[in-house]
Parts: C-alpha cells; structure tokens; sequence
C-alpha cells in the first residue's frame, strides 16, 4: 500500500518542471555540445509573445504544419502570422537584444514571417543579424554565468556531472509526461499561463507540437506554436545565417545552423 501511495504522489509530482533553470538553459546544457543555437532565441520569442511583449495576430484558423521542405502554401501561412513588437517595462538584456533584433531585421515594429523570410536573403541584413545574434549569445552567457561548458554544479568541462545526469533523468520524466495524453488527463495544467509554460519547456525539447495536442489551444502563444510558428522561425534565422557573407571567426560560439529547408525568393 505504501509503494502504490508512493507512485501515487510521483506522478502528482510529475507535473511540476524538475528545476527553476531559464528556457534557454534547459534547451543549451541538455543539446548535443550544450550549444547556444539560433532555437535559443526562438524560445525567448517565444517567451516574450507568452509575456505579451510581442504581440501575434494570426488570420488562420486550422492547426498547421512545416513538411520537409518549405511550398508555397508554407509562405502563404508564413504571410497570414504577424509580429508586432509591443515591449513595455523591465526586460533581461538577452531579451532586450532579441527584441532590437528583430527590429533591425525588419526595418519595422510590425510584420510578418513571409516579410521576415524575405529580408534573410539580403547580405547585408544576414550579417548585421550574425552581429545581432552573436550579442545576444553573449548577453544569455552572462545572465546565467555560462561559460560554454561549465553552469552551476549541472555542467563540468562540457560533461554533465552526476547532479547534471540526476536532473537530465528528472527532465526526460518531465518530457514523458508532456507527451503523455493519459498523464496530461489525469494531471492537466491548471490554467492559461501553466498552459503556455508546458508548451515553451516542450519546444526546448522540440516537442512543443506533442506537447499541444493534447493540451488546449488558449493564447497567443499556443496559437503561434499551433501553426508551426517555433519551427517557421528556427528556418528563417536559419537561413538569415546561410547568407551570411562576413564570416565571424574565434567567437566560439555554434550556432547550429543547417542547410536542410531553402526558404524561395532569394537571390
């Protein structure tokens, strides 16, 4: 009786993220090479749409999702999701810096992901966005006292310690639990804003699709995520990074941008 009571309160306790550690820690200390990639500042943007310091407006209403390769129907989607940038009050620096970002991406507050896309494949935009980038890596280095290959007591030379092994098991629980549709029924978040925090520790795992289906729809930010918005700003940084004509060198820091979607219309 006493083991079933036991299991009992480790599945009640399941819910609850195994560490206080920032989204974009969890998402560096457990990647291969604990790398800083351009997925790191997708998860601040979409933070910061969580937090309503960028604002989304979607003119699309069915669940979406990126093939293998990028269509035209893709861009069209790409088209009917708008950022518009509205931060208000204090933010981190990394946050800060993402948001200028994407300003200077942009030329502008306000626009959308087809827009953004666009501007990637223009050399001298993709190299002040390698610049941009760079900042901001340094600014989430700083903020968490990460020096690339040691944090806290998790992460020793670029090998977690046996804390670090102990908290990856406790994640890799947490993550079964944000794909489980029988544990997300049986334990469900308990509002909105628990909601949208599952999907962002999802996307640090890129299961934030998994982790929705099973959840609500109800803000912003699940709704972003809904139509493969995570993805479709990890491609578009992506490319920013494939047309880069100034190659940085000796800054240390990976990226971890790959060749595998072509987003059309560049030069």
């Amino acid at each position: 009786m006493l083991g079933l009571n036991n299991r009992n309160q480790e599945n009640e306790a399941i819910i609850k993220p195994p560490s206080s550690d920032s989204y974009s820690m969890i998402s560096t200390i457990f990647a291969k090479n604990n790398e800083i990639s351009i997925k790191t500042l997708s998860l601040t943007i979409l933070d910061l749409i969580n937090k309503d310091q960028i604002k989304c407006d979607i003119d699309l209403d069915d669940t979406y999702e990126v093939g293998k390769k990028l269509t035209p129907e893709d861009m069209e989607v790409m088209k009917k999701i708008t950022l518009r940038i509205a931060n208000k009050g204090e933010l981190k620096t990394s946050e800060t810096l993402a948001i200028n970002l994407l300003k200077n991406l942009n030329k502008n507050k306000k626009f959308n992901l087809k827009a953004m896309a666009k501007q990637t494949h223009n050399a001298a935009n993709a190299n002040k966005f390698e610049k941009d980038l760079a900042e901001y890596v340094k600014a989430i280095e700083n903020e968490n006292n990460y020096d690339g290959k040691n944090y806290k007591d998790i992460l020793e030379n670029g090998k977690l310690t046996k804390k670090g092994k102990e908290l990856k098991k406790e994640w890799q629980n947490y993550q079964n639990y944000l794909k489980s549709q029988n544990l997300t029924e049986k334990y469900p978040p308990q509002s909105a804003e628990e909601n949208s925090m599952q999907i962002l520790y999802g996307a640090c795992f890129d299961i934030e699709k998994d982790t929705l289906k099973i959840r609500e729809n109800n803000t912003s930010l699940t709704n972003f995520v809904d139509k493969d918005g995570y993805k479709l700003l990890n491609i578009i940084f992506n490319n920013a990074l494939l047309n880069v004509t100034e190659k940085r060198r000796g800054d240390g820091i990976f990226y971890g941008v790959n060749d595998k979607y072509t987003i059309p219309g560049g030069g």
